[in-house]
């Protein structure tokens, strides 16, 4: 959704109750699962298959998946959210694709129209994608960011291609080459600024090595999530809006959704993104988080990104998929157009290849969902003319994805271990202690934060969590009577 003045109001807001009135109609069950992506998901899967059968998940949309949305067009298929399955047999999320056979076949490098060029079309050596591809391999060799632990992910590119370029940054071609670097980092990392990454966090991920991608859509994982679990266990279009996790009377968590419906559970799961977190704490959490919680939180900030797909029937450019580079020498667009100068790599779709898409970061992203779609689609052909010099035809197929991705953006505070993040809230009321409130999602895994499968992999962490208490005497509680 496009980003809003702060004046706003949030529909939870306008919630009408209080403590008493909603305790005395709430609905006892085990667990309470809250979101439906592939946290919470996975977090309900895994409870299900373990014998926890009294669950119930929220989900605020009217659908599940959260930012994986693979979206089905005019016998076009995109994806609006995540894309890729990062890695190969190490990563869980990949082995659970192999196992249902939906990985496809990568296509190899010589398959692709590689072109590198300026804005203007003229042709530019492919040493510049290749010294920056070379960058940001190395930098995910063990002790390579070390240096630089006390300031930025990006002045370890800044510096190593003032050592590995010869001509230097501060030259013409210097500053193309950093421009063009600075942007593939952000593509990667799903970052508004390599400058707000901190070096030290950057170097906890782990890389399982190439990407890969799913034969038949991204949902296919939300329907293996989902098989046979009841449609009763879900519940859509039911944001939370308050969650009382010491109560003056229970050692369980009355939550709260915006109709008004009431749920007293033994523990609750919460896989919000981050961003819903930093922004809303204060008016869910009753009472206020842990401080150090807090702090742990407001360390991480949300990367906010866009996609822009436009497609033919057939592709203008020839019959190989087109992998463009651009290289930008100049600056001179007009002032409504600059977000463009964030576009350095346009390139074919997975399995449509008649269809382009560009990714869009950082301050440029919230300056593209601030722009009405005709005008992006004319901005769109506009870039495509001038990089190629073809005459472009009209497409026949135009989405612009809004505000999909929710990549981790470090703040200037190292954040260390991501653990902090997913600290539970311990009952004050059991004589154990006895989490009820644990916390999953992509900005908890320490090594795979902003992963899709980091959000699988911690969904069934804090699920497995949970079993144990459960099945443990001292986690089995009466009824309550309301």
């Amino acid at each position: 959704m496009a980003h809003l003045p702060s004046t706003i109001t949030h529909p939870c807001d306008h919630l009408t109750g209080d403590y008493k009135t909603w305790l005395s109609r709430a609905v006892n069950v085990d667990v309470v699962v809250i979101g439906g992506g592939v946290a919470g998901l996975s977090a309900l899967n895994t409870l299900f298959t373990h014998g926890v059968k009294d669950i119930l998940l929220l989900e605020a949309q009217d659908r599940l998946g959260g930012r994986v949305h693979t979206i089905r067009q005019d016998g076009v298929l995109v994806e609006e959210g995540a894309e890729w399955i990062h890695g190969g047999e190490q990563n869980s999320l990949y082995r659970l694709a192999t196992k249902l056979d939906a990985v496809d076949t990568n296509l190899p490098d010589d398959a692709w129209d590689h072109r590198f060029v300026t804005q203007d079309g003229r042709l530019v050596d492919s040493e510049v994608y290749e010294l920056a591809e070379l960058l940001m391999n190395k930098c995910k060799e063990n002790g390579m960011l070390v240096p630089f632990y006390n300031t930025s992910y990006g002045q370890y590119y800044i510096d190593r291609i003032q050592e590995a370029y010869r001509p230097g940054n501060n030259t013409a071609s210097g500053k193309a080459l950093l421009h063009y670097l600075e942007h593939m980092v952000n593509y990667e990392e799903g970052t508004g600024s390599w400058q707000d990454m901190s070096a030290r966090d950057a170097d906890q991920f782990i890389n399982y090595g190439d990407d890969h991608q799913w034969q038949d859509g991204y949902d296919t994982l939300i329907s293996q999530l989902t098989v046979g679990i009841p449609d009763s266990t879900m519940k859509l279009s039911s944001p939370v809006c308050k969650i009382f996790w010491d109560t003056p009377d229970q050692a369980r968590v009355l939550v709260v959704t915006l109709e008004g419906d009431t749920f007293l559970a033994q523990h609750v799961i919460v896989t919000a993104s981050i961003g819903h977190i930093r922004e809303r704490h204060k008016h869910i959490f009753s009472p206020e988080l842990p401080a150090s919680l807090v702090t742990a939180f407001m360390a991480v900030h949300l990367g906010v990104a866009n996609k822009v797909q436009v497609g033919w029937d057939e592709p203008w450019w020839g019959t190989d998929p087109l992998d463009l580079h651009i290289i930008w020498t100049t600056f001179d667009l007009p002032l409504d157009m600059s977000w463009l100068y964030g576009e350095v790599n346009i390139y074919s779709i997975h399995r449509h290849r008649g269809v382009l898409q560009l990714f869009v970061t950082g301050a440029n992203s919230i300056h593209v969902e601030n722009l009405p779609e005709d005008i992006i689609k004319k901005h769109v052909l506009y870039l495509l003319k001038r990089v190629t010099g073809e005459n472009i035809p009209q497409p026949t197929f135009f989405r612009r994805m809004q505000d999909f991705m929710s990549g981790v953006d470090f703040g200037d505070t190292n954040i260390n271990s991501f653990d902090k993040q997913c600290s539970p809230i311990l009952s004050q009321k059991q004589k154990e202690e006895c989490p009820v409130v644990v916390w999953a999602g992509e900005h908890t895994h320490n090594t795979r934060y902003g992963t899709v499968d980091g959000a699988m992999d911690t969904g069934k962490r804090e699920a497995l969590r949970i079993v144990s208490l459960i099945k443990s005497s001292s986690s089995l509680l009466p009824a309550v009577e309301n």
